[in-house]
């Protein structure tokens, strides 16, 4: 059967094109706006069919109605969609509760009484009693010194806080205290 329609095929193709010529064309033409014939044309009653014929007519025509059903299933399944993801969204919303723990290092915490400033305090309590080492101008510079240490060690652990967050400032705060800790052992040398 196939081979049948690619003969039909061939056949029709190898036909030779032709078109009427031109002088018939303006044959056709002159014919049809001769007097007799635009005479009956205007003679022709006019009639206008009711709207409802004509809705009628548009309900019968082939294909129209699958057009306008095939928009009307898109438009709902765009609409079920949106439904559905909208729907899906709002029980993904639910708010979620996270918590961490965090342990903290002891040793980077700075304590509040330093073991510095209670020597520091045993050294000026001998003071009171042994008067004459303490009233030399050395001894003198290095109270004053270590006092200015102590000031900056006030000083960074309010800038380091409660939590210690800054290594930089754990740092700073380790080198002050040595350097207290290196005046404190000249103070209790020169006793």
């Amino acid at each position: 059967m196939e081979y049948n329609i690619n003969n039909l095929r061939e056949a029709l193709a190898k036909l030779p094109s032709s078109g009427p010529s031109d002088h018939i064309w303006q044959e056709i033409n002159r014919q049809l706006n001769e007097a007799p014939l635009q005479n009956g044309l205007k003679e022709l009653p006019v009639f206008e069919p009711d709207a409802h014929i004509w809705d009628a007519i548009e309900a019968k025509v082939p294909g129209r109605n699958r057009i306008n059903m095939a928009w009307w299933y898109a438009a709902a399944v765009i609409l079920i969609g949106g439904i559905t993801g909208l729907w899906a969204s709002k029980q993904n919303m639910a708010p979620a509760v996270a918590y961490s723990q965090e342990i903290v290092d002891e040793r980077l915490l700075a304590k509040k009484d330093l073991e510095t400033d209670q020597q520091y305090k045993k050294l000026k309590a001998y003071c009171e009693v042994e008067t004459v080492v303490c009233n030399d101008k050395n001894f003198k510079r290095l109270e004053e010194e270590y006092e200015k240490l102590q000031t900056a060690t006030e000083q960074l652990q309010q800038a380091m806080g409660t939590y210690n967050t800054e290594p930089e400032l754990v740092r700073q705060f380790s080198l002050v205290e040595q350097e207290k800790a290196e005046v404190l052992n000249e103070m209790a040398k020169m006793i």
